[in-house]
This record gives structure tokens, sequence and C-alpha cells, in this order.
């Protein structure tokens, strides 16, 4: 009996290290630019992330939705960041497919009689979102290790092509106090790319003693 309940004891205090080790152990933050916003990021209890932020541009329109910056923390240990990524991409297109009916709607620019040479084009919008469904990393370069300030970290570097125009979506895990982090950037902007992942490389991870 007496064995029993020191199990149980052990147990709890396993589960209380853990938890403290997810949530009051490390802080995180970045240094934003002028024109962006943070704001925390929530994610359901079942979900194997625990959301911290996310940043967005400050001003609203219709494709400011899909420009974003969001850093997550692993729950669990992952043992293979590279397969992790590959399989990771697969999770993270539903943008893309509410962004196919905005711009495939009746009201949208696409519809438009000068596009209709384009749409037997194979970069023409539903040829795409066919084939990421069936293989989106076509659309990626291969995942690469680097270092920053933070520790090591991985990348997955996506261009999915839209028309005239690209999705691009970036996918790392970032290893930092043993723990690992999840970072995604996606946009339809070359130049909010560029201005969100110069706000990726200041990320700055501090432990607590």
């Amino acid at each position: 009996m007496e064995g029993l309940l020191n199990l149980k004891n052990n147990i709890f205090l396993i589960t209380v290290c853990f938890f403290l080790n997810l949530n009051n152990l490390n802080s995180q933050f970045f240094d934003k630019s002028k024109g962006f916003i943070e704001a925390p990021l929530i994610y359901s209890f079942e979900n194997n992330l625990k959301g911290i932020t996310k940043i967005t541009p400050i001003q609203k329109n219709a494709f400011s939705k899909y420009t974003f910056l969001e850093l997550s923390l692993s729950k669990k240990n992952i043992n293979f960041p590279e397969v992790w990524l590959n399989s990771k991409i697969y999770d993270e297109l539903d943008p893309l497919i509410d962004l196919e009916g905005l711009l495939l709607n009746r009201d949208s620019p696409f519809e438009s009689p000068i596009f209709e040479r384009f749409k037997n084009s194979p970069m023409f919008i539903k040829d795409t979102i066919k084939q990421i469904s069936e293989n989106p990393l076509v659309y990626c370069n291969n995942i690469t290790s680097m270092y920053n300030k933070a520790g090591i970290f991985f990348e997955l570097n996506c261009a999915i092509p839209l028309g005239f125009f690209n999705n691009y979506i970036i996918l790392r895990l970032q290893y930092s106090n043993n723990l690992w982090y999840f970072l995604k950037i996606n946009t339809l902007s070359y130049k909010r790319l560029n201005e969100l992942v110069a706000i990726a490389e200041t990320l700055t991870i501090k432990k607590y003693e």
C-alpha cells in the first residue's frame, strides 16, 4: 500500500514538473517591426502544441488575414525534426483552401475573361489545390538546419503558386532549453515575408533559473 502511494506521489510530481517546464521556466519574445501587432495564440487542449503568440499586420484588409507569424511549444519531444516538419505541412494548408474560395468567387478579378486562357495552365489555382492535396512538398525546398541566438532550428521553406503570385509558408522547429518550439510564417506578399522572417530572427528564449 505504501509502495502504491509512493508511486502515485512520484507520478504526480513528474506531471507537475512537466507542466511547470512547459509554462513557467521559459519566456519567449520577439522584437516586432512597426505595423505589426501581437496577441496570444490559443489552441484546444487536445492539440499537441501549446500556443504562445501570434503576430499579424495592424492594418486589416482582404489579404492581411493570410499574413501572420505563429509561435507554439510542442508538448512532446520530437526525435526526428525533418520527418515532423514534412508531415506538419499537410496540417497547415487550410488557409489555402479558404483562399481558393476568395480568389475563385464571382467577384474575384480572376473571373475576368482576360484570365480564361490561363485556366488550363499548370500554375492555375485549381491545379495547385489538387497538387497540394496529393503532395505539397513539391513546392518546398529541402529542409535545412541552421543556428540563431535561440539555438539550432530546422526549416521547411515553401512557395505555393496561386495564379500569378505565391503563398509563402515557412515552418521552423526551434530547439532551445531542451524544448521544441514550432514557428510558422504565412503570407502572400514577398515583402511581408521578408518582414516576418526578420521578426522571426529576433526570437529570444530566456530560461528562469
